[in-house]
């Protein structure tokens, strides 16, 4: 059996003033609360 691939403990989300600390097993930079509006607001700074 195979682990899971898993992400440094203690990660913070990304969103402005979020406290929510990432799951190891959460690759992402952003909490599930803030999952699409954290990367609309990437993707707006880009442009």
């Amino acid at each position: 059996m195979q682990k899971a691939k898993t992400s440094e403990k203690g990660r913070k989300c990304r969103y402005p003033h979020c406290k929510n600390i990432l799951s190891i097993y959460n690759h992402e930079d952003f909490c599930h609360i803030h999952q699409s509006e954290g990367a609309q607001r990437i993707k707006s700074k880009k442009s």
